[in-house]
């Protein structure tokens, strides 16, 4: 009798138990976002905002962080600002095009883009709709174009959401990192020619032969996105303009101050491009944005419903 009693005692606690779990509002399903283009990310969780600055759910947390710094190459002190993010699945970290399309040259607001996506972060890609019909592009696992003359590095994120590159990229030299990824069973999903690629394996790289060296030098509003870690990622803005900001060597040793873990940093277009957004909204108040071709941008994967 005692026996049955126990069992019984056991069976009910393991039942309020799972009907706890089952009915908790933090318990959430986590589903893989389509490869499509054209697919958004799932609608934020009311709750989600920590703060203005800070957003959390079971399939993404991003937080960002903010100081003021005087580099030597600046005439004054500028914001810095540098975004932590951690998401489930690779399928987070997504690109979007101005109208959806590649072969329409309009360009688009970045914030309005932003918001329309339910981006957590977002922030602004390289130039490929812009009138230099350049580099290497492929966007959410399709490929659009393969001009390449070797002046610029081509930062990769593949399938599995790890970020490599090629330095000076010719397009044999593409072929070849595909045929390579082919056989390691991995696929890029999207592709930038911008750069240059600022820290590699953890090293600042040497800046001497970048492409267009006196633009390197000057002291601007820069962006850049980092790998940190397995599926963690970082987009380090740097306010500036009027011989104000950093220079590239500038912001890669900034980049190992923030992040010190680092694996990969990858410079982005700067100048009026240069875009941070938080849940669609600008983060420097202070100064006007050009329309842009793209956005790359951290989405939640908590499946609708659930």
């Amino acid at each position: 009798m005692k026996g049955n009693v126990a069992r019984w005692c056991i069976a009910a606690v393991m039942l309020l138990f799972l009907c706890v779990v089952l009915s908790s509002p933090g318990i959430a399903e986590i589903e893989p976002i389509p490869l499509d283009l054209k697919v958004k990310g799932r609608p934020l969780q009311a709750d989600g905002w920590i703060s203005d600055v800070e957003y959390q759910d079971e399939s993404i947390h991003a937080v960002m962080e903010s100081a003021s710094r005087k580099p030597k190459s600046s005439h004054e002190t500028v914001t810095c600002r540098w975004v932590r993010i951690k998401i489930a699945d690779p399928s987070q970290l997504r690109t979007t095009l101005s109208n959806e399309s590649y072969e329409n040259p309009q360009q688009a607001r970045p914030a309005a883009m932003a918001k329309d996506l339910n981006s957590v972060v977002a922030c602004n890609d390289d130039f490929m709709k812009y009138k230099y019909n350049i580099g290497y592009i492929v966007r959410q696992g399709v490929f659009y174009r393969d001009e390449l003359d070797g002046s610029r590095d081509v930062l990769i994120i593949d399938d599995k959401g790890d970020f490599s590159y090629v330095i000076h990229a010719t397009s044999e030299m593409m072929a070849e990192k595909k045929a390579e990824m082919d056989a390691a069973g991995r696929s890029m999903i999207n592709t930038f020619t911008f750069g240059p690629v600022l820290v590699a394996d953890g090293q600042v790289m040497e800046l001497e032969n970048v492409f267009r060296q006196v633009e390197a030098k000057l002291p601007t509003q820069r962006i850049a996105i980092c790998q940190l870690g397995e599926l963690e990622y970082g987009v380090v803005e740097i306010d500036g303009g009027d011989g104000n900001g950093m220079n590239l060597t500038e912001l890669a040793n900034y980049i190992t101050i923030v992040f010190p873990e680092c694996k990969v940093a990858y410079n982005l277009d700067g100048g009026g491009s240069t875009n941070l957004m938080l849940n669609g909204r600008r983060v420097h108040k202070t100064r006007n944005s050009r329309s842009i071709s793209g956005l790359i941008y951290f989405a939640s994967a908590v499946a609708e419903g659930k």
